[in-house]
C-alpha cells in the first residue's frame, strides 16, 4: 500500500511546544529532501536539525483520536474519582485537592491515571498501584486491596 510522509518541525517556545506542518510528501527520500530545504531557511536555521522530524503515513486509516477524546473537565472530574478511590485504599484522610500538594503523591496518582487509560487489566493496575505506593510512598499495600482498588478504578468512569 501507498505511503506519505509528513515533514513537520517541532520546537519549546514560551514553555510550550509548537509545531508547523511543512509538507506531505510521496516518498521518504522526497521528504529528506525538502527537509534538508527547510534547514536552511531563516527561523527554521536557528534551531537543531532534530526538530525535524517526519512521519509515515498510510492513506484511509485512523491516526489517532479513533475512539473520540475526553474534555478537560471530565479528566479532571476522573482524576478526582482516582484520589478518592487511592486515598480511601490507603487511609489518607485529606481532600482530592490536598492530596495534589504532595509531590510524591501526584506523582502517584498521575502514573497510575496514565496507566488506567492504557489497560484493562485488573492484576496489572493492581500490581502497578502496589509498586508505585511502596516505591514512591513508602507504604506497602496488601496485593488482594490493590486488586479490590484496581476492580473499583476499573469499574468507574475513569
Amino acid at each position: 500500500m501507498k505511503k506519505f510522509y509528513l515533514l513537520y518541525h517541532v520546537y519549546e517556545f514560551a514553555e510550550s511546544k509548537e509545531m508547523k506542518h511543512l509538507g506531505l510528501y510521496s516518498s521518504l527520500k522526497n521528504a529528506e529532501k525538502a527537509k534538508e530545504r527547510y534547514c536552511k531557511l531563516s527561523g527554521f536555521s536557528e534551531y537543531p536539525e532534530k526538530c525535524f522530524c517526519i512521519s509515515e503515513f498510510t492513506p484511509d486509516t485512523d491516526v489517532q483520536w479513533s475512539e473520540g477524546f475526553v474534555s478537560s473537565d471530565k479528566i479532571i472530574e476522573d482524576f478526582r474519582n482516582l484520589t478518592i478511590i487511592l486515598n480511601e485504599m490507603a487511609g489518607i484522610n485529606h481532600t482530592p485537592e490536598n492530596s495534589w500538594q504532595d509531590d510524591n503523591y501526584y506523582y502517584v496518582l498521575c502514573e497510575i491515571s496514565a496507566l488506567r487509560y492504557r489497560t484493562d487489566d485488573i492484576s496489572e493496575l493492581a500490581e502497578y498501584i502496589r509498586k508505585m505506593f511502596a516505591d514512591y510512598m513508602k507504604i506497602e499495600i496488601n496485593s488482594e486491596i490493590c486488586t479490590i482498588t484496581a476492580e473499583k478504578i476499573l469499574r468507574s468512569s475513569i
